[in-house]
Formats: C-alpha cells, structure tokens, sequence
C-alpha cells in the first residue's frame, strides 16, 4: 500500500508539471502554484541551487528536454527519477513485491550522486545566465 501513495505521490507531481506553463526565463514557474519568488534571486540576483527545478519538470512534461535541461540539468534528471518512481511503485503496489536493493550500500552512493549533481546543476545554471547575460555578477 505504501508504494501505491509513493506511485500517487509521483503521478501527482508529474500532472502537476504538465499542468504549469514553463516560465520563459528559466525559472519562476512555481509562482503559479502560490509559492513566493525565490528569495536568493530577490536578494542577490543569483539563483539557489534548486532554481528552475519546476520550469525543468513542466518544459520535460512537454518533451522540450533541451529547454529542460538549460532551465536545470537536475531537475531534468530528477524528472526521470519521478517518471522511474511512478512506474516502479506502481508495479509493486499492484504485484505486492519489488526488487531486492541493498539500500545499505545504494543509498550513500545515490545521495552523493544527487548532492554532486545539484551543484553541478546550480553551476551550469549560473554559468549559463552569465553567458547569456541574464545574470550579472557584481
């Protein structure tokens, strides 16, 4: 049961992606969903390491996944994961097992893996601004 709410969970972001309007900045799409304005960008004009994640997620939904990816390498690989969660939690939830995983050993892996690739991200989307002059560093 519990991977069903995880599946439920998932399937929800991924409608909820396909329902927004990318912003066409890069970033800001989760403003339609009532949520304030990033406040790292309000105050320093630079972005936090999760900006453009939603814009990411909502270009992906429509198969822009250049878009996707300028907007956040990471929430482009992110996306992929929701899709991977959704289906996985769904078989299980419906076959009532899933595949045995050694989270001992996957999970220290998995969670530097993210870390390195969110700031990878942050940095590509810093660096891209820059170069296309939508961020000034001062």
């Amino acid at each position: 049961m519990a991977w069903g709410v995880i599946a439920a969970a998932m399937a929800a972001v991924l409608v909820t992606a396909a329902w927004l309007t990318p912003a066409k900045e890069g970033m800001g799409t989760h403003e339609a969903l009532g949520l304030p304005p990033c406040s790292l960008v309000v105050t320093s004009g630079l972005p936090c390491p999760t900006c453009g994640m939603t814009t990411a997620y909502a270009h992906a939904m429509r198969g822009q996944f250049v878009s996707a990816f300028i907007a956040q390498p990471m929430g482009l690989v992110l996306w992929a994961g929701t899709w991977l969660m959704a289906i996985y939690g769904a078989l299980v939830a419906m076959r009532g097992r899933g595949l045995w995983i050694n989270w001992d050993r996957l999970a220290p892996r998995l969670m530097l893996a993210l870390g390195i690739g969110m700031m990878l991200g942050w940095g590509f989307k810093i660096a891209w601004g820059m170069a296309m002059g939508t961020i000034n560093i001062n």
